[in-house]
């Protein structure tokens, strides 16, 4: 009665990332198992968090954007160019985000 679950991660080409699992199901109405495959959008898992995280720790529009594509794997340089800042200016925003989440625990 050990339940075996596979799980792994798929990264596309135009930067999604998918989380899947997959593992056998029985029903007591069934008699035949049946294979559950679930699929976890990764980005718009890591939003949710996102969005949840800027609210929670007060961040402005733009610290939120920055916390979205930082949560979303996107290196400095990355958000930068998305969100046409320097770099410093990404670093900047991290910071102080970081400063917010310290203060909010």
């Amino acid at each position: 009665d050990r339940q075996i679950i596979i799980e792994s991660e798929i990264d596309t080409p135009n930067s999604s990332n998918f989380r899947i699992r997959v593992r056998w199901l029985v029903l007591e109405e069934s008699a035949y198992p049946y294979l559950l495959v679930i699929i976890e959008d990764q980005y718009e898992s890591r939003k949710n968090a996102a969005i949840a995280d800027a609210q929670k720790y007060g961040l402005t529009p733009r610290e939120a954007e920055v916390w979205l594509l930082h949560q979303a794997k996107h290196t400095y340089q990355e958000i930068a160019e998305k969100l046409y800042i320097t770099r410093n200016t990404v670093k900047k925003h991290l910071k102080n985000i970081y400063a917010k989440q310290r203060d909010g625990l």
